[in-house]
């Protein structure tokens, strides 16, 4: 399976790294890797945290046909990928990032974009702005800008969340997410959307987070990852990997 093949090409990820190729990615290095043909495309993108990275998605990606048409990148900073240059990249510069392996996944048809928790936020702010290249949304988990990145993870301030090295100014990216998913409404209107949440240790708030996650497209769906935590990829891969196959 596809996870195999990245696992044999990853090696010692984390001192090392041999998988994929280190790519420029608006300015920043980011390390990519795209396998398979058969589409819609796939694009992945990861959470946030010190161990973070694309590697959190190898069980999904085992669950997908080895054929299938995929991307994953770990972010500047996160992962096996480079640390940024500059401190302060907000989600301009995410968006950016995230345009790159759009464009290499299939820079003529719109991708399948899969975002897992603070994940949410690169792919919400990219539909907003790019809608013409989003053919579908699964979002594992992810966390709904209207709730806030720092009540998702029950920290007091900006300084308590950790990111690894990705240096990233989260109260503008905060800001400005909210910002261009309220804006860009229209943009989810008729979106194929599917939001799979947590099965265990959800708060009232969580839960009514990820129904208006759901309510953004008139064909929003939202569906439980039984047993799961927050680790939807790691916890039940198959929900996700089911969903990008129905959205596609």
């Amino acid at each position: 399976m596809l996870a195999a093949t990245l696992a044999a090409l990853c090696g010692a990820c984390g001192s090392e790294p041999a998988w994929g190729s280190v790519q420029d990615a608006a300015g920043q290095r980011q390390r990519v890797l795209c396998a398979g043909s058969t589409g819609p495309a796939v694009v992945l993108v990861h959470g946030i945290g010190d161990k973070a990275g694309s590697a959190s998605f190898a069980e999904v990606l085992d669950a997908l046909p080895d054929d299938r048409r995929v991307c994953r990148y770990d972010r500047p900073g996160a992962g096996d990928s480079p640390a940024p240059s500059r401190d302060g990249r907000d989600a301009g510069q995410l968006d950016a990032e995230l345009d790159t392996v759009v464009r290499a996944a299939d820079d003529q048809h719109p991708v399948v974009l899969v975002g897992h928790s603070f994940g949410s936020y690169p792919v919400l702010y990219y539909t907003a702005r790019h809608r013409d290249r989003v053919g579908g949304v699964v979002l594992a988990d992810g966390v709904d800008p209207g709730l806030g990145l720092l009540a998702a993870l029950g920290v007091p301030s900006w300084s308590d969340v950790a990111m690894a090295k990705e240096r990233l100014d989260l109260a503008a990216v905060q800001a400005q997410t909210a910002t261009a998913v309220t804006e860009g409404r229209e943009a989810f209107r008729d979106l194929p959307l599917t939001v799979i949440r947590r099965d265990r240790n959800a708060t009232a708030a969580w839960l009514s987070a990820q129904q208006h996650l759901a309510g953004l497209s008139t064909r929003g769906q939202l569906t439980v990852a039984a047993g799961a935590g927050h680790q939807i990829p790691q916890d039940e891969p198959a929900a996700v990997a089911d969903a990008i196959t129905r959205l596609s």
